[in-house]
């Protein structure tokens, strides 16, 4: 029954992404991608609030910025938000599964620093950086 309203809403991000400037800067850092869909298993954390299990996932997009040559975690997110508010709002809501993720490539890859965590919103084609540990 919600196959008809996914395939619109579907539709609607393609189009967004074909004519907003997501596409742009894909192609711009295409060159420089590492990894797309590259998994994350962390062990469980320590702390009351930490996972009892472990942490897996999967970070849509690696890559090196070439205006910078720093690391680049990203995540697509399809959330419909407008405006700069709402676009923080949702953007606080995921520095959790960003703080993981950049944990993930951070160990696996021995780096000194924390790769810079960004969230690439497809309904308004707006990526937004992401604070971490704040």
């Amino acid at each position: 029954d919600e196959r008809p309203e996914a395939l619109a809403r579907a539709g609607e991000l393609l189009t967004r992404f074909a004519t907003g400037p997501l596409l742009e800067r894909l192609r711009a850092i295409a060159p420089h991608v590492i990894a797309r869909e590259l998994p994350v298993l962390l062990p469980p954390g320590r702390g009351a609030q930490a996972p009892v299990g472990f942490v897996s996932g999967a970070v849509d997009l690696l890559y090196r910025d070439p205006r910078d040559g720093s690391l680049v975690v990203a995540d697509y997110k399809t959330d419909r938000v407008e405006g700069p508010d709402q676009i923080r709002e949702r953007a606080r809501s995921y520095a959790g599964q960003g703080g993981s993720y950049v944990q993930g490539v951070r160990d696996a890859l021995g780096l000194e620093t924390d790769p810079r965590f960004e969230l690439w919103f497809l309904h308004p084609g707006h990526i937004e950086v992401v604070p971490l540990g704040e």
